[in-house]
């Protein structure tokens, strides 16, 4: 009796394991199913007269471009994010090649962490820069893709086979080094104060960064015109 016993339960502990592992491949086929109908969904193809009004950024229009790529990644947007969304063309003037989204999930001086989810449109790019010492450390980062890919420009990578850069940044880049970074990969910036920026692969990015404290003062642009504007502001 005792040896049925123990039979029964290990009969049921290994149909309990099959129906688990059941679900799981089920679940990983979910995910996938829903990565592959996220590729698959239309990109949408913008030029600047989409987002542009009379030569100002139109915080609505960018808004709705960026929330047409949260539905086709299938990316949540919650009121957080819609309320502290920041959007940006760098005073650039070319938002479909020199723009980005973001949102800063926090940003503590006092302990010295800082959560960012960074958001691009197709091809679009966050044009170089650097990020130096001031009163705090200088800013070192690590860039973790959610959704689509990127191309991390700096002192190292590749050099073929690279997107090229927007006409009107070919002035204001030093390097021209590139690593791609596909969905569930990352990369971090290899040491404090480098020159670096980012490009959006084809379907544009969502990217989530980690780093110490941002300090606004230690941001610096290579082009010495550039700004941090804000059209929802």
């Amino acid at each position: 009796m005792k040896r049925r016993s123990a039979l029964k339960k290990s009969i049921a502990s290994l149909s309990g394991m099959a129906i688990a592992g059941t679900a799981s491949a089920n679940l990983l086929s979910n995910e996938n199913s829903k990565t592959s109908n996220s590729m698959n969904a239309s990109v949408p193809n913008y030029s600047n007269k989409d987002f542009y009004d009379n030569g100002v950024l139109s915080g609505p229009k960018t808004l709705e471009a960026y929330k047409e790529m949260f539905k086709r990644f299938d990316y949540p947007a919650d009121q957080f994010l819609l309320d502290n969304l920041f959007i940006s063309d760098f005073g650039q003037g070319d938002f479909i090649n020199a723009g980005m989204a973001g949102v800063f999930w926090h940003n503590s001086d006092t302990f010295g962490y800082f959560a960012h989810e960074i958001y691009l449109l197709p091809g679009q790019m966050i044009i170089e820069h650097k990020h130096v010492e001031t009163k705090f450390p200088a800013k070192m980062e690590t860039w973790h893709v959610r959704h689509g890919s990127i191309y991390c420009f700096g002192e190292e990578g590749e050099t073929a086979n690279l997107p090229s850069i927007p006409e009107s940044q070919t002035d204001f880049v030093n390097v021209n080094k590139a690593i791609k970074v596909e969905r569930g990969q990352m990369n971090t910036l290899n040491r404090p104060e480098a020159p670096h920026f980012m490009m959006a692969g084809p379907e544009g990015a969502i990217v989530s960064e980690y780093a110490n404290f941002h300090d606004n003062d230690g941001l610096i642009f290579t082009n010495d015109k550039a700004i941090f504007n804000d059209c929802l502001s």
